[in-house]
């Protein structure tokens, strides 16, 4: 229930990053940029959400919430961040753009993002009479320093992050051109030594004798990689 969460929430900043369990987006995007050796923006995690990798949560301390589904039930206090479901595409755009800097106004008087408790209960928040906010004020959407995520779906998405190219295959006809490349690299070291002149029956022999690998497979590979190349010259 987000009324039993802990009140220590919002001292994680004096823990060891690596001891903490909630990031505000600036510090995740810190952390990454880290990572990455190359800046990275709040633009990187607002396209990570808007392709729903990444859970965003609000945190507004104090906030009062009224449960969605339990009309008599009392409004309690946010005390934790809670998951902010991206289920309404309208709202989650929203959300997503500010991450982007683009403060999010309600499209209707008090219309608020759906949140969701570990429990799965949804809540909207909602304000005393005496504090209640214009209709159409900002302070019925987070903003940029109130959206948070999980560290440790910050470290799940790392991987993603930085080795989403290197994961991609290559095309054949590339390692194909490639491995052209390295068969011309080796008869022409051998053309300048005193030895025989390098051929692709040597070359096959070397790379069988380095790899392991069976010699007619070898063989099949170099004179498709001498086709690919014939065929485009």
């Amino acid at each position: 229930m987000a009324a039993a969460a802990s009140s220590k929430t919002g001292k994680s900043g004096s823990k060891p990053f690596h001891m903490r369990r909630w990031l505000s987006v600036q510090q995740a995007v810190d952390h990454l940029s880290a990572l990455s050796e190359e800046p990275l923006t709040s633009d990187d995690l607002a396209r990570l959400a808007a392709e729903h990798k990444l859970d965003l949560y609000w945190y507004r301390p104090g906030q009062q919430l009224a449960y969605i589904d339990r009309p008599g039930a009392p409004t309690i206090e946010l005390e934790q961040p809670l998951r902010l479901c991206p289920e309404h595409s309208s709202d989650w755009r929203a959300i997503v753009g500010i991450l982007r800097h683009h403060p999010a106004l309600p499209a209707e008087e008090n219309d608020t993002p759906v949140l969701q408790d570990s429990d799965g209960n949804r809540l909207r928040i909602t304000f005393d009479f005496s504090r209640r906010p214009e209709p159409f004020s900002s302070r019925w959407y987070p903003n940029y320093a109130e959206l948070v995520v999980k560290r440790r779906d910050l470290d799940r998405l790392e991987n993603h992050l930085f080795t989403e190219d290197e994961e991609q295959a290559l095309a054949p006809d590339l390692l194909l051109d490639v491995i052209w490349q390295l068969e011309q690299i080796a008869m022409e070291n051998g053309k300048e030594s005193d030895q025989q002149p390098h051929d692709l029956n040597w070359l096959t022999h070397q790379l069988s004798d380095r790899s392991q690998l069976d010699l007619n497979l070898l063989g099949k590979v170099l004179n498709a990689a001498e086709r690919q190349h014939a065929s485009h010259h």
